[in-house]
């Protein structure tokens, strides 16, 4: 192994003497084939050089150079390689200042530059922070987890993960002699699903500023679609300042109002309502929508978990293959009027049939209930 490394090294030894003797090879052919013609342009190109700077103010040693460059150009097969460096370096003693303003502009352009006139703590605790100057959604949940780590540990109420349907349906007592009590998970379901309203001036306050935003690509026309993001970036802006029932970190949905009394006023605004009488229902269908002219995560509005969960959840379905069992009722509710507007129908209540369906034959596979057709 020792024997082959050093054959290794006496091989590369031998590249660079190769690499190195090769130019010098070339540069002495070159000079000794071209030797005349060499010497007489190099010594022109001084002439010319020093030509610059002979005015009658400057020193008789550029006037002497250039007779001297002259001079030797009349006879340059006898000018030697090293006379010829000499009157090469005379010339470009004059120009030496160019590579100089080259270096001290590169000089002072890094030590102007942005990078180099930071001054801020930058830490795992401060990063977030900076960052949330740049991208805005992040600023909400500045606010909602240890002020030291960030982080969301003790997991509050108002910002508690996505309910299991097991976990949720043996807090609701809903499992009864190993079945699952239909008519009891429907009524829970439907408080997923809310209340019905007759016009867009019965929504809530989320309920504005989020239409607000899915109004501004739908309702515009294609003309506001940009207004959409710039509205999240300005709510997510004030969350700074903001409030909500004495907590920090919720934005002043009144940076909306304006936006919601333009696109409510629209057209089409009350064929949504028509359609899908249900507030959650709508806006999530409207953000189903939305979305198809650029993405509109839920992570854009972190804050509507704290002050509207079942909004938030409806509105978190995105393309997800099946809801979570807090979307399920929306997620039903919303096919449904669809498919009933398309056969000219109109639903006049929840029919959200499929979605207890769904959590009884989620809960069958754990074992929790009986299958259909199955007893205990």
């Amino acid at each position: 192994m020792a024997r082959h490394g050093q054959n290794q090294s006496e091989g590369m030894g031998v590249v660079w003497v190769v690499l190195i003797a090769l130019p010098i090879a070339f540069g002495w052919m070159f000079w000794h084939r071209w030797h005349g013609t060499i010497s007489y342009w190099a010594l022109k190109w001084v002439w010319y050089q020093l030509a610059v700077f002979d005015w009658p103010f400057m020193p008789d040693v550029i006037r002497e150079w250039r007779a001297q460059a002259a001079g030797m150009a009349l006879y340059p097969s006898t000018v030697s390689f090293p006379a010829l460096l000499s009157m090469l370096n005379k010339a470009g003693y004059f120009y030496i200042l160019i590579p100089l303003v080259i270096i001290a502009r590169g000089f002072l352009a890094a030590h102007r530059h942005p990078m180099n006139k930071t001054r801020r703590k930058i830490t795992v605790e401060t990063l977030p922070w900076i960052m949330s100057k740049h991208s805005p959604a992040i600023i909400p949940s500045l606010y909602y987890g240890n002020p030291q780590t960030l982080l969301l540990n003790d997991d509050p109420v108002e910002h508690r993960s996505a309910a299991h349907p097991e976990e949720w349906t043996l807090e609701q007592g809903l499992i009864v002699n190993h079945k699952l009590d239909r008519e009891r998970c429907g009524q829970l379901m439907i408080e997923f699903l809310g209340k019905r309203v007759e016009s867009l001036n019965e929504l809530s306050p989320t309920e504005r500023a989020m239409f607000a935003v899915f109004g501004a690509r739908l309702l515009s026309d294609g003309k506001d679609i940009p207004v959409a993001q710039q509205l999240l970036d300005d709510l997510n802006r004030s969350c700074h300042t903001g409030t909500f029932e004495g907590k920090k970190g919720y934005p002043d949905l009144g940076l909306t109002d304006a936006a919601f009394k333009k696109y409510s006023a629209h057209p089409d605004a009350q064929t949504w309502l028509l359609k899908h009488p249900y507030p959650r229902t709508m806006l999530f269908a409207m953000h189903k929508l939305a979305s198809k002219t650029g993405k509109l995560p839920s992570s854009q509005f972190r804050w509507l978990k704290g002050m509207d969960r079942n909004l938030f959840y409806a509105l978190n379905i995105g393309l997800r293959k099946a809801p979570l069992l807090e979307q399920g009722a929306v997620f039903t509710q919303m096919q449904w009027e669809e498919y009933a507007e398309n056969v000219g129908y109109r639903l006049t209540e929840p029919f959200i049939e499929d979605a207890i369906d769904g959590v009884e034959k989620y809960l069958a596979k754990l074992g929790l209930v009986a299958r259909q057709g199955e007893t205990q």
